[in-house]
């Protein structure tokens, strides 16, 4: 018997190919629900940091909806702050989509992409979006704005995007090499993406919002440094969603006023949480928020724990107000995510060892080309590192690639496995 969830969900299948406007008004009203709903009933069980970000995100998702014509529709790792200094709210990709995705609004959208010929093996996150833009219910951002990071599928996306909507679309290139001259390469870019902006939105840079900008975030950068360190001996309640949720204030609602409370408010939480138990894990790559038994999994458990996902730690560069544009072209090029994948390996290793780590989930997202293909080395060099690790593999958006039940079998034959070696 289908939940309440799977029948709005199937609603919006039906309806979006006639009534897309229609569709887009109950979207904006089912997540104004959901923020109330986290505010009050859905997170109570969760310590109150993790309260506040599901409901500082879902606002951050109702503002772009609410005024797309003041939105750039942007990639995960694009720095912000400078969007931000013009008044320009960020409408990320991959966040639209998983709410989506959380919805189960996901497959009409998906249909009608690959109806119009993308590909099955197409990131469905990518597939959700495109999707939503050619059914009429996402509505076009003032502009476009991505970087070559971490997803293949970017190149494609915004491009077609930007075709479709008839807007201005800006790529900033982030080279593989962690240098300096890279730095000043992606800096020299952000430097002429304020000009793109104000040919966008006929605003002018305000220089000083965009330095106290560039020191929020160096605060909260700071902050969150302090907080991997203070997650190592105490267990604060957690579910996958709220990981999810994190990535946005690490990213690009980073420099933001709520980003800032959020990690100052989980240093706190953390600061007062009672000593560790149970296994405690990390997690690796994109997480399928969506399915419902592996969220009931780790959902407030004392026996198995995610203590942190690796997005979420890619980047914890240091900022200078002073050079806002080379901090923010640092923060890209110095990502763990850029580059081969023993960078990434190397830093999850890293935090494995700082926050006591028992074991990592690694999931394998269809249509992710770099996890994917650098699982198999994932699992090596984490395992030789000596954290046992267990390859997922599934569909963070799409319901249809991802085996529910072997996905569960796996975990907890994993988890039973750590507890039995601990």
């Amino acid at each position: 018997m289908p939940g309440l969830i799977e029948k709005f969900g199937a609603y919006i299948d039906r309806t979006a190919p006639e009534h897309p406007d229609r569709v887009r008004r109950i979207l904006r009203a089912a997540f104004g629900v959901n923020g109330v709903a986290q505010r009050t009933i859905t997170k109570r069980d969760l310590p109150p940091c993790r309260r506040y970000v599901a409901a500082f995100t879902n606002d951050t998702m109702l503002r772009v909806l609410a005024h797309p014509d003041r939105c750039a529709l942007v990639s995960l790792m694009l720095p912000c702050e400078l969007p931000d200094a013009f008044g320009v709210q960020p409408m990320c990709a991959e966040f639209y989509t998983s709410y989506l995705a959380g919805a189960a609004a996901e497959h009409s959208f998906i249909q009608r992409a690959e109806a119009e010929g993308i590909a099955e093996t197409f990131c469905s996150y990518h597939k959700a979006l495109l999707g939503a833009a050619w059914s009429g219910v996402l509505p076009a951002p003032a502009c476009i704005v991505n970087t070559s990071l971490i997803c293949d599928a970017n190149n494609l996306t915004f491009r077609a995007l930007a075709d479709y909507y008839g807007v201005p679309q800006y790529y900033v290139d982030v080279p593989p090499e962690k240098d300096e001259e890279s730095v000043t390469y992606v800096a020299d870019q952000l430097r002429e993406l304020g000009p793109f902006l104000t040919r966008c939105t006929g605003r002018k840079l305000d220089e000083d919002r965009l330095r106290e900008n560039i020191a929020r975030s160096r605060r909260t950068i700071e902050t969150f440094r302090a907080c991997i360190d203070a997650k190592r001996s105490v267990y604060l309640r957690n579910d996958m969603v709220s990981e999810m949720y994190e990535i946005m204030s690490t990213h690009i609602l980073l420099g933001t006023t709520g980003a800032e409370r959020y990690a100052q408010r989980l240093l706190r939480d953390l600061r007062a949480a009672p000593p560790t138990r149970g296994l405690r894990l990390l997690w690796v790559h994109t997480m399928p928020n969506w399915l419902r038994p592996l969220q009931e999994t780790f959902k407030y458990s004392d026996r198995w724990q995610i203590i942190a996902g690796d997005l979420n730690f890619d980047a914890l560069e240091d900022m200078d107000p002073d050079r806002p544009y080379e901090s923010m072209a640092r923060r890209l090029v110095y990502s763990s995510m850029n580059g081969p994948a023993s960078h990434r390996i190397d830093r999850a290793a890293e935090m494995c060892r700082r926050m006591d780590i028992d074991g990592v989930i690694c999931f394998c997202h269809w249509g992710c080309k770099q996890t994917a293909g650098a699982a198999a080395q994932i699992k090596s060099g984490l395992e030789a590192a000596g954290y046992p690790t267990l390859l997922l593999n599934g569909d963070g958006c799409d319901r249809r690639n991802t085996p529910e039940g072997q996905i569960m079998t796996r975990m907890h034959a994993f988890l039973e496995m750590l507890e039995a070696g601990k």
